[in-house]
């Protein structure tokens, strides 16, 4: 374990790393991210999924809101200014990955957007893409196994710490490709972790309120370890030295961003895993009490069918 974490805060990874990029690597003009194509397509999609039911709608207005909140959000953690900046200063980079998994992503799924986005597909790209893509049992098999709750958990945590490894978090601020590739990995653990906490219609947790509280607690105590880490090191983990940056910052250096960058995944990152608790708890103690006073209901109310008999007559 000492020798993981002194891997972890050394940035001995990143050595020679500079000589084997691109020419090009510096240069932090804001690239255009695919992913935003992705987010555009799946708004579309919801709007297109809401014109196509006739009567009464499957989601409720807020629904609707927090599902667009949450595209706005994503949209906005991959324009600028914060993702060029996040090429430039460690707290904005946590700021960006706050935005997206802890913000985002859990506003798309209360929307349910899976229900509402197929129903927005064509009906020649349903018939001759997605409803081969769901029948087919490897591609079924994979998903329930990516989507247990200990599994997607795992998985999240996994992408969570290999990509805050100093040299697989340079391969990422210094190279598209791999930029490209951890925002596509934390968006898709991001969705099979909330799935588990969230009911994003028709699918449905298969956990209880109490094991989910546990689970974001799990999240918690995970993100306050690496914060800890990043907020108390004496050492810069990250190639952030040499690359310019804004005026404003001038005043403070690469030592200051990275403890910065470790408070915010710390306060803000542990209040909104917080606020889920919060959440999950109250749903569960109002959904408890609609319980047993249905159960008390019952019990008051006799049964009098097996005499033909109304209440209004007894």
């Amino acid at each position: 374990m000492i020798r993981f974490l002194n891997l972890l805060s050394s940035t001995a990874y990143a050595d020679n790393l500079y000589d084997r990029l691109p020419e090009d690597s510096f240069d932090l003009k804001w690239a255009w991210d695919p992913a935003l194509i992705l987010f555009v397509v799946l708004a579309i999609l919801y709007y297109r999924g809401l014109k196509a039911f006739r009567g009464p709608l499957p989601v409720k207005r807020w629904q609707i809101v927090l599902f667009y909140l949450g595209v706005s959000t994503v949209i906005a953690a991959l324009m600028p200014p914060i993702d060029p900046l996040s090429d430039q200063l460690f707290f904005m980079h946590m700021v960006q990955h706050l935005m997206v998994t802890n913000i985002g992503v859990p506003l798309m799924m209360l929307g349910v957007p899976f229900f509402i986005c197929v129903r927005g597909l064509s009906p020649s790209v349903r018939r001759n893409v997605y409803f081969p893509l769901v029948r087919s049992r490897p591609l079924r098999w994979l998903f329930n196994l990516v989507s247990r709750p200990l599994v997607s958990l795992f998985l999240f945590q996994a992408a969570y710490w290999f990509w805050h490894v100093p040299y697989y978090y340079n391969l990422a601020l210094l190279n598209d490709a791999w930029h490209l590739l951890e925002h596509a990995t934390f968006a898709w653990v991001s969705i099979l972790l909330w799935r588990n906490i969230i009911d994003p219609h028709p699918m449905k947790s298969p956990i209880s309120m109490p094991v989910r509280m546990l689970y974001v607690m799990g999240l918690m105590a995970s993100n306050v370890i690496l914060s800890a880490f990043l907020s108390f090191s004496d050492t810069v983990w990250y190639a952030y030295e040499g690359r310019p940056t804004p005026e404003w910052w001038k005043p403070w250096n690469h030592l200051d961003d990275q403890r910065l960058g470790g408070l915010l995944m710390w306060v803000p990152g542990e209040f909104i895993d917080f606020f889920v608790v919060s959440m999950i708890f109250i749903i569960w103690t109002s959904r408890e009490r609609k319980r047993e006073q249905a159960q008390k209901n019952s019990i008051d109310t006799p049964n009098l069918e097996p005499y033909n008999v109304t209440p209004a007559d007894a």
